[in-house]
């Protein structure tokens, strides 16, 4: 468990920012300034958890894993087991916002975390013997809060606590970039997330749009609103990617190129979707864009057709893609002879280390 700011060599940065009466007697405990939070640790998992799912470089992974199960087992133990669920009590969701029960975003951040040392466990054959309590845990953890907001169902902040915010982003960062939720989560889910991104419209939030262009990208929200938002976003940017007079800085500083990511090239959950976030009527390209599985994606769309797909495979993990040509049969090139061809709206196929692979509609 970290406290909220860490700089280098662990120097506690947030320890002494008093401004304003922010901070309180309350939010320091044990000599750190929590602001009542538990998951700024697993938060810190994000990035890695990407880098690792994008590369499986295993000398990477070897080197965050004991991190990963530091964190991990901190919330073996801190989960509470009630009624056949696991229970977060105790956790404020935003800085200082109290004991709150089942905060969202820490239940994103523990899905990220276990499924991540799940992985880890699986590829670098390390604590094998553990696999089944972490998978249990993963399996019951308490789903997420929902509430009813003018008239529609929308996500709660917590299950007990805070329900809403008038601003930041942290009511949909369980779905991007805790990776819960994906276009392959139940419709219901999706449903209600949509109406999240509806009914906050944070796209230009100061502190967590950063987040909050992917959310809606991977839960199928309307392109062509998510595009025309991304333009106004980047037209108050500087040169470097920061918005303008944003004392938040770095966290911002990729919003632009990973919204255009992952609306070209969605892969969360290891399923590869192909101009899933573009308007229909939108030309696009691009090329080599890490996709989940270690692979590097290529492809070109041109009056609402897909070509030039390409997928180098760097790891020859099992590749899955969503066909780009619905109910068309697909060939696949296999480093420039032909080979198998494929059917149905979801293609899977094996791959392997350095192959190049031309999918092509047959």
């Amino acid at each position: 468990m970290y406290p909220v700011g860490i700089g280098p060599l662990g120097i506690e940065v947030t320890r002494d920012f008093a401004v304003g009466g922010y901070q309180k007697k309350r939010d320091i405990e044990k000599g750190g300034l929590f602001y009542g939070q538990r998951s700024n640790a697993a938060y810190g998992l994000l990035n890695m958890a990407q880098q690792w799912r994008c590369t499986y470089d295993e000398k990477y992974g070897k080197k965050i894993y004991p991190y990963a199960l530091a964190v991990v087992e901190f919330w073996e133990d801190y989960l509470k087991y009630e009624d056949g669920r696991y229970v977060i009590y105790d956790d404020a969701i935003h800085e200082g916002s109290g004991g709150n029960e089942n905060p969202i975003l820490s239940l994103g951040l523990v899905r990220n975390a276990f499924d991540l040392i799940i992985d880890l466990s699986a590829t670098l054959k390390l604590d094998e013997s553990r696999k089944g309590k972490w998978a249990d845990i993963l399996n019951k953890l308490s789903e997420f809060p929902i509430q009813i907001r003018n008239g529609r169902k929308v996500f709660r902040y917590t299950e007990k606590g805070v329900d809403w915010w008038p601003d930041n982003g942290l009511g949909i960062q369980h779905i991007y970039p805790s990776n819960s939720i994906n276009l392959d989560s139940k419709a219901d889910l999706l449903a209600v997330s949509r109406n999240t991104i509806d009914e906050m419209k944070r796209w230009q939030d100061m502190n967590t749009t950063n987040s909050f262009f992917m959310a809606a990208v991977r839960v199928g929200y309307d392109p062509a609103v998510i595009l025309n938002e991304l333009h106004k976003y980047a037209l108050h940017t500087y040169p470097n990617g920061f918005q303008l007079n944003n004392p938040h800085g770095i966290e911002n500083s990729c919003t632009v190129a990973n919204a255009l990511n992952e609306m070209l090239c969605m892969s969360a959950g290891n399923v590869i979707r192909l101009f899933n976030g573009i308007p229909k009527k939108q030309n696009a390209s691009f090329e080599r864009i890490r996709a989940w599985g270690a692979f590097l994606v290529s492809a070109n769309l041109k009056d609402e057709m897909v070509t030039n797909v390409k997928i180098i495979s760097e790891k020859g993990k099992l590749c899955t893609l969503v066909n780009p040509w619905a109910d068309k049969k697909v060939l696949l090139i296999r480093n420039g002879k032909k080979a198998e061809v494929l059917s149905g709206n979801r293609i899977s196929f094996k791959t392997s280390p350095n192959e190049l692979i031309e999918v092509q509609s047959n």
